[in-house]
This record gives structure tokens, sequence and C-alpha cells, in this order.
């Protein structure tokens, strides 16, 4: 069987059953623009842990179709997470001889400096907020305080919120694949 065979059936019956929407989406679109052209015509029985390394290194060279460019680590260490999945999950149902995506190495992140508002930044944007005529701003301000993300503010009914004891219960995120599924 070859890879791409198999990584649709992965994809289907096993990945769009047990994730969330999001990480399928991430999964397929990852699986149908870097690993399929370069991986999915090698037989399952062929997939070595050299050739697997080799892919990863290429794609942090110049994996980004639209520059050349490398992959980010942390892109290739999601490749890398799901030819693992896929692979595992292929050797326990009996359709890989062997599980070599373990011998991968994973590539190093780098830290990026996170830059936070400061105190000042913040009130003027709460005063531009405060003063604005658009209450879909007021969500800006609770992502501020609060901590939580864009998705999971997108995510929030009335039933999330517990007046009586001042409690905001955070259990879902919004996604929409055409605005945050990026992968070059």
């Amino acid at each position: 069987m070859l890879y791409k065979e198999w990584l649709n059936i992965w994809l289907e019956n096993y990945v769009k059953l047990s994730v969330k929407m999001q990480t399928y989406t991430r999964y397929k679109r990852l699986c149908s623009l870097h690993i399929i052209p370069c991986l999915g015509n090698v037989e399952m029985r062929d997939l070595s842990a050299m050739g697997l390394q080799k892919f990863v290194t290429s794609q942090l060279e110049n994996g980004n179709l639209l520059t050349g460019k490398g992959l980010s680590a942390s892109c290739v260490n999601l490749t890398i997470s799901v030819l693992q999945s896929s692979l595992k999950t292929a050797y326990l149902a009996g359709v890989a001889p062997l599980y070599e995506a373990n011998k991968i190495r994973r590539a190093k992140l780098k830290e990026k400096q996170v830059e936070c508002f400061t105190i000042s930044e913040q009130k003027k944007l709460e005063n531009h907020i405060f003063a604005s005529p658009k209450d879909k701003l007021f969500g800006i301000v609770l992502c501020l305080y609060s901590g939580i993300r864009l998705g999971e503010l997108l995510a929030l009914t009335w039933n999330d919120i517990d007046f009586r004891s001042g409690t905001l219960s955070v259990s879902k995120t919004c996604f929409d694949a055409n605005i945050n599924g990026r992968f070059g």
C-alpha cells in the first residue's frame, strides 16, 4: 500500500473520529501540501527512519511552498507528529511491517520574545474600546483581563457565564480554517 493511500484511510477513520475539527483540518492540509507530495508514492514497507529524517530535514531547509525557504520548527514538529501518529497506527493495524518514525529527530524550537502591552498602552486601548459605539470590541477587554484566546472568546455563550459565582467557563474554541489554517 502506498503511504498516501494509508494517510487518507488514517485521516478519515482514525483522526476525524478522535480529534477536534481544527486538528483534523490542520492534519489534512499538512498531509496534502507537504507529506503526500514528498512521501505519498512510497510503499509503506519502504518508509525508513533515514528516509523520514531526510524528508524532515528538507522541510526545515526548503519546505515553504510560497517562498522556497524552510518551514518553522513548530510546523515541522507538527509534521513529525503526523508522521509518527499515522505510522504507529499503521503498524498497530498491521498495515506497516515496522514502526520507524520514533527515530525521527525533532527540530529545535527557538524561543520567541513576547512583547506585551505596557500598562499605559493597555489603558489607551481600554479607553478607545469604552468610548467606541461598537459593543463587539468589549471582547478584547475580556481577553486582556482573562487571558482567553480569540477563538475561545468567539465560542462563548451565555451558558458559560455564572453571574452568581462570578465565573466564566472556557471549554471550547471556534476555528475557521480559512483564517487560521496557514501552512506555506
